[in-house]
């Protein structure tokens, strides 16, 4: 199963939760065992899987350090080649398996923008 959620951001760099959107495909794929992966299609944007927070991710706040620097590092696709544009999953029982806090995370770095994030579910064979 294929799907495309669509994330607008409001900042020009941001890293926004989105969790709960890749729940509702995997929810909708009604998988017993699955394999799921997240893309995002866009030189300037990644997606990163790390814990909760009440402020930015970790990622996020060691990012905005490193690209505080001035010259190449300065570039918004600099900040999506320290991230990934994919990540893999895995769901049983219809449910994401993630540790205890891990969130989903898009992340922004040349917004506002309307970004695309696709999850493809894979349902386990056997």
């Amino acid at each position: 199963m294929f799907r495309e959620i669509t994330v607008v951001t409001s900042q020009k760099e941001e890293a926004i939760d989105i969790t709960a959107s890749v729940e509702a495909v995997v929810d909708a794929a009604q998988v017993k065992e699955a394999g799921v992966f997240v893309y995002v299609p866009h030189p300037d944007a990644a997606v990163n899987i790390q814990g909760a927070s009440s402020q930015d991710p970790p990622l996020n706040r060691l990012l905005k350090r490193v690209l505080e620097e001035e010259g190449e590092f300065r570039e918004p696709q600099t900040g999506a080649a320290f991230v990934a544009p994919t990540e893999v999953l895995i769901a049983v029982n219809g449910k994401l398996l993630l540790g205890e806090g891990q969130r989903i995370y898009l992340y922004e770095f040349n917004g506002p923008r309307k970004r695309s994030v696709y999850v493809l579910v894979i349902p386990a064979q056997g």
